[in-house]
Order: C-alpha cells, then structure tokens, then sequence
C-alpha cells in the first residue's frame, strides 16, 4: 500500500483521514490519539479529520508498513 502525499495549506502540511485507504484510515485512527487530530480552514473549506503530515508518516513507517509487508526471511 503506498504512502499518501501530504497536503500543505499555509505551510502545515497534513493528511485527511476520509481521504485515505479504508484500511488506513481505520488503524491509523485506532492508533493515534483524539488530541493529534487538528482542525484548518483552508481554501476548500473547514477541514476537521487531519493530522499532521508528520505523524501519519511515523505510524506508516514504523507501524503500517511493518504490520502489513509479509516477511520472507527464510
């Protein structure tokens, strides 16, 4: 599964959680605390489920990514 690109709105850059993959959307939220969700208001509108890039980049690194990819050592 690849890794979402962040969105940068006056120089924040973030991810949307209903604009990611189902599956990722659903861990990352079981995973990651209420008080890391932020609220912007941006050029589109008011945006209330994202995080910040940085985090969502953590989680898919050391978490999603590891869970995810089988492992074939032998």
């Amino acid at each position: 599964m690849a890794k979402a690109h962040p969105h940068i709105d006056l120089g924040t850059s973030y991810v949307q959680l209903s604009k990611l993959p189902f599956d990722q959307a659903l861990e990352l939220k079981s995973w990651i605390p209420q008080t890391s969700f932020i609220s912007l208001k941006t050029a589109q509108g008011y945006v209330a489920d994202a995080i910040q890039y940085s985090e969502y980049e953590y989680w898919f690194d050391f978490y999603f990514a590891s869970v995810k990819e089988p492992d074939f050592e032998v």
